[in-house]
């Protein structure tokens, strides 16, 4: 028995989400009941993160990790297909969104407050971010179909920060839509929409983002 703990407006929870779909798991999604910091969900995850995998009464925690974890145990469809080089560009598409994309973008969204905007701030964040969504695009097969080639890892964590910037920083920023912007992430984005699975997690996970997002605002 599988149980993912988190909310799927989670970029890091929509990953994982969209991996188990692709390998078709029904993976049951729930926040904890007593929240990430009750000592129950410590117990499973110390540092009180989302999301966190239970698996036959073990835990696995971190999204990537568990993405992994899922391709060990259910390694058909994989999300690292490929050969070793075919392996390494989808985990690196994957690792590049973590490490260079989602600082920057969280550091935007911090700043959407326009009454406690710091503007020097805001301008050193859009450079980066749009540095490195360039960069990211240059990593991107010319061919496609996917961002890598085949579908895996990479399109599983790239699809969530699209989606979550375009309903975000992008607009609030006047930040260019990389989809539209950028040849390779927009021929990616046209497979995204018409790809059965894809184009309706985007929207399952779109709705998400707007619940947050309306709830964030006390709506």
């Amino acid at each position: 028995m599988m149980k993912l703990y988190g909310a799927l407006a989670s970029p890091y929870v929509a990953r994982v989400a969209l991996v188990a779909r692709y390998k078709g798991l029904d993976l049951p999604l729930e926040m904890p009941a007593g929240g990430l910091k009750s000592p129950d969900y410590l117990a499973k995850n110390p540092f009180g993160k989302m999301p966190t995998l239970e698996h036959d009464g073990h835990c696995v925690i971190e999204s990537q990790v568990i993405c992994d974890y899922l391709d060990e145990v259910h390694p058909s469809p994989s999300v690292a297909p490929g050969d070793a080089v075919a392996r390494a560009r989808a985990r690196t598409v994957a690792r590049a969104v973590d490490l260079y994309v989602s600082p920057e973008g969280s550091a935007l969204f911090r700043q959407m407050n326009p009454a406690a905007r710091d503007e020097t701030a805001v301008a050193a964040a859009k450079d980066k971010l749009l540095d490195s969504l360039g960069k990211i695009d240059g990593l991107m097969s010319p061919a496609g179909p996917w961002a890598t080639g085949e579908f895996s890892i990479a399109d599983c964590t790239l699809l969530p920060y699209i989606v979550l910037m375009q309903k975000t920083i992008l607009p609030i920023f006047g930040i260019p839509d990389p989809t539209q912007s950028l040849a390779r992430m927009g021929a990616w984005w046209t497979r995204v929409g018409r790809d059965p699975l894809t184009s309706a997690f985007t929207a399952e996970y779109g709705a998400a983002v707007d619940d947050f997002l309306t709830r964030m605002r006390g709506g």
